[in-house]
């Protein structure tokens, strides 16, 4: 049996929208056929992996799906050094084995951007290689977006990842303006990395909601 499809979800700061977009396009997914599972290897206090487990009615147990959680907002290095926490990248790797062997796709949401530390010389960008996984960039609409997009994708692109695209998450209710109408153009001309598409802001967040609104998305390129 082939393994399947392992995508990571990195963004390029933190509450740019990772966890809703892993939501989304679980969603989406599902609806175009393909077993999708998820993963948060890492989680610093808050309760991602308990929303994604629940919103998208996985059976999966709660520590398969995130094996390493410290309850301080912290960056991980930080918040597993004042738990006591010692963070094993093999131990990932043996969850998200046991997730392939269920999923088409599995799809890992980071703590944090690509340079967060998970220990002392170890980031996400590392644990993406050793994951052998795929990267979905996420990003904010607004003012200051292009610069934090770019740093993100050279720095991904210098360590030889492979960045199958962008998504823009509209993290505020509103009227978007001419940042958030020019920038996802603006960063795909500037990288040549291509968007995907652009999630809007979603109220209620829930998968009737996704499938009305989120049809934008380019998956299956």
């Amino acid at each position: 049996m082939p393994k399947s499809k392992v995508i990571f979800i990195t963004a390029t700061d933190t509450s740019a929208g990772k966890t809703v977009a892993v939501f989304v396009l679980g969603v989406l997914l599902n609806a175009r056929g393909f077993n999708t599972g998820v993963m948060k290897p890492v989680q610093c206090a808050g309760k991602d992996a308990q929303f994604l487990k629940k919103a998208l009615g996985l059976q999966d147990g709660l520590r398969l799906i995130n094996p390493f959680y410290a309850p301080e907002p912290l960056s991980p290095h930080l918040a597993f050094q004042r738990s006591k926490i010692k963070f094993d990248k093999q131990q990932v790797q043996d969850c998200l084995k046991k997730l392939q062997a269920r999923y088409d796709v599995v799809l890992v949401e980071g703590a944090g951007g690509l340079m967060v530390p998970l220990t002392n010389g170890y980031y996400n960008a590392d644990l993406i290689k050793d994951l052998k996984a795929e990267v979905i960039i996420v990003a904010r609409l607004g003012l200051g977006t292009i610069n934090h997009t770019l740093l993100t994708i050279y720095e991904a692109q210098r360590r030889g990842l492979k960045i199958l695209g962008l998504v823009f998450c509209q993290t505020k209710p509103g009227k978007k303006g001419l940042p958030e109408n020019t920038n996802p153009q603006e960063i795909e001309k500037l990288s040549g990395v291509k968007v995907l598409g652009i999630i809007p802001y979603l109220k209620p967040l829930n998968r009737k909601n996704i499938l009305q609104r989120c049809q934008n998305l380019k998956l299956n390129d």
